[in-house]
């Protein structure tokens, strides 16, 4: 029987998967791998642009987020 446990599992993971899809560079700039302390340095809105491999390994993330979502529920809803 599901419970609220498979349910919220299903729906973080697929909030976690769109919101690294659609925002890529903004989930960068708010992770602890490309800390503030290296961006702190300069003027205001100056900050170093964020390298595309970056945001093709977080938009990976996100669609593998996406795919484990996917499997607790078909395995939970099935």
């Amino acid at each position: 029987m599901p419970g609220l446990r498979e349910l919220l599992a299903v729906v973080l993971g697929v909030l976690l998967g769109i919101g690294l899809l659609a925002a890529p560079r903004t989930a960068l700039r708010l992770s602890v791998f490309v800390g503030p302390t290296r961006r702190r340095r300069g003027d205001y809105g100056t900050d170093d642009t964020i390298p595309d491999q970056w945001t093709w390994i977080v938009r990976g993330l996100g669609v593998a987020s996406l795919a484990v979502a996917a499997f607790i529920a078909y395995q939970t809803y099935t």
